[in-house]
């Protein structure tokens, strides 16, 4: 039942020297008693009990050894001894996650779930490392998935995320929604540093099982969370509502075309990975549109390039138009960077692949169309580089990228919603 192995140290003797020069310190006696308790080579259980209840009856507030007595018992088939030696730990240290965490193994094992809940959530509302230890233990032994959330996660924030991305692991997709829901409506702790990523692994999971939709409700409440409250409605716009309507633009469906936010690197934003042959930054020297650009340099290097994207909501079927500007600086190579669209999360030809950008230019507009056909809830917007088979096949040189759009045009939209209607 102890909650980690115990190492000893010296040998019996000395601490047999210690009690007789000390035998009021009931520490000795505690020491004396883990030696006999733990050291591999000299295990007594009978000695050692006998020394930690001389050593609580001089020293009753030795916390950690009412746990260690209750280990002593428990080994030595004494339960109810040991339920009380437990009872005295916890009076001692109260609030103590060990001493918690100990109680509730203890009553894991005599199948008191109650009991076992009760210390558990207070280990875990204390130390996150216990709560996530006590869901590895809970899940397989109490079937009742409800009662785990009621009676095992404290309501606090920080608790609810652990649980919901515990759920997420094991694709409890329906378990993970409410629990996120439930999330929503807490309060962010003073000291506690929310951002929208804690809920990430929910929304590529949601997206993996084609739950689109889903997904973007959670990331849309992810944003509104967070200290910014920063709102996306891209999902709720209906491109056929804006039609001839004067003052009403069409809205463009990609998260942070300009780089003016930061990149958060998952959801339904700008998706990176970050490798030593491209370095990738935000540039507020070089613009066009707002203060920053996104500037790629590609050190020489024949790599193919797929490592930048962003996963963009569609609410209509129809004829669609990506729009961007580029600014490149001395790239080289047969094979220069491009975009792609596909749809998502088929894996199919793209939709659209766009002309590869020039060596050098200043900004320049570049736009192209592409059609959705019904059914498509998403597209992947992806900015590529194939690997060349020329000679002279190393790329490098600059790119910069800014006001990244896909609008609908807007004759011949159908609501995605429409074509799943009978």
């Amino acid at each position: 039942m102890a909650e980690y192995p115990v190492r000893t140290y010296g040998d019996l003797e000395s601490y047999n020297r210690a009690v007789r020069l000390d035998p009021a310190n009931g520490e000795y006696w505690w020491m004396r008693g883990r030696f006999r308790h733990f050291d591999p080579a000299s295990i007594d259980l009978k000695d050692a009990i006998a020394d930690y209840e001389h050593a609580l009856e001089l020293n009753p507030r030795l916390g950690t050894a009412w746990l260690d007595l209750a280990d002593a018992y428990e080994r030595n088939g004494q339960g109810k001894k040991a339920e009380a030696a437990i009872q005295n730990a916890l009076c001692v240290h109260t609030y103590s996650p060990s001493a918690r965490w100990q109680a509730g193994n203890f009553y894991l094992l005599r199948g008191n779930l109650l009991k076992m809940y009760e210390c558990f959530k207070m280990a875990g509302e204390y130390d996150p490392e216990k709560l996530r230890s006590a869901l590895q233990l809970v899940w397989k032994v109490d079937p009742d998935r409800s009662r785990i959330e009621t009676q095992l996660i404290p309501q606090n924030l920080p608790s609810c995320l652990i649980y919901l991305n515990f759920l997420v692991e094991r694709d409890e997709l329906d378990l993970a929604k409410g629990a996120w829901e439930r999330c929503i409506q807490m309060p962010i702790p003073e000291r506690f540093q929310y951002t929208a990523s804690h809920v990430f692994p929910l929304i590529d999971h949601m997206l993996s099982g084609n739950r689109v939709k889903e997904a973007f409700q959670v990331w849309q409440q992810a944003l509104q969370k967070g200290k910014e409250r920063l709102i996306d409605n891209r999902a709720i716009y209906d491109p056929r509502e804006s039609s001839g309507l004067p003052g009403r633009d069409v809205i463009n469906l990609v998260w942070n075309g300009s780089y003016e936010k930061e990149m958060l690197n998952g959801g339904f934003d700008w998706r990176y990975y970050e490798i030593p042959e491209v370095e990738l930054q935000t540039d507020q020297s070089a613009h066009h549109d707002g203060s920053k650009s996104l500037r790629l340099d590609f050190a020489p290097n024949n790599i193919g390039y797929s490592h930048l994207y962003q996963i963009v909501p569609i609410p209509a079927s129809g004829m669609y138009r990506l729009e961007y500007y580029a600014k490149t600086e001395a790239l080289t190579s047969d094979q220069r960077p491009y975009f792609a669209i596909y749809a998502y999360p088929e894996n199919a030809p793209p939709l659209l692949q766009t002309e590869m950008l020039p060596a050098s230019s200043s900004w320049e507009k570049y736009t192209a169309e592409f059609n959705i056909k019904p059914g498509t809830d998403a597209v992947l917007l992806k900015l590529l580089r194939d690997v060349s088979t020329k000679l002279g096949n190393q790329i490098q040189g600059s790119l910069w990228l800014d006001q990244i759009s896909i609008r609908a045009q807007m004759q011949g939209m159908v609501s995605t919603e429409d074509t799943r209607k009978p």
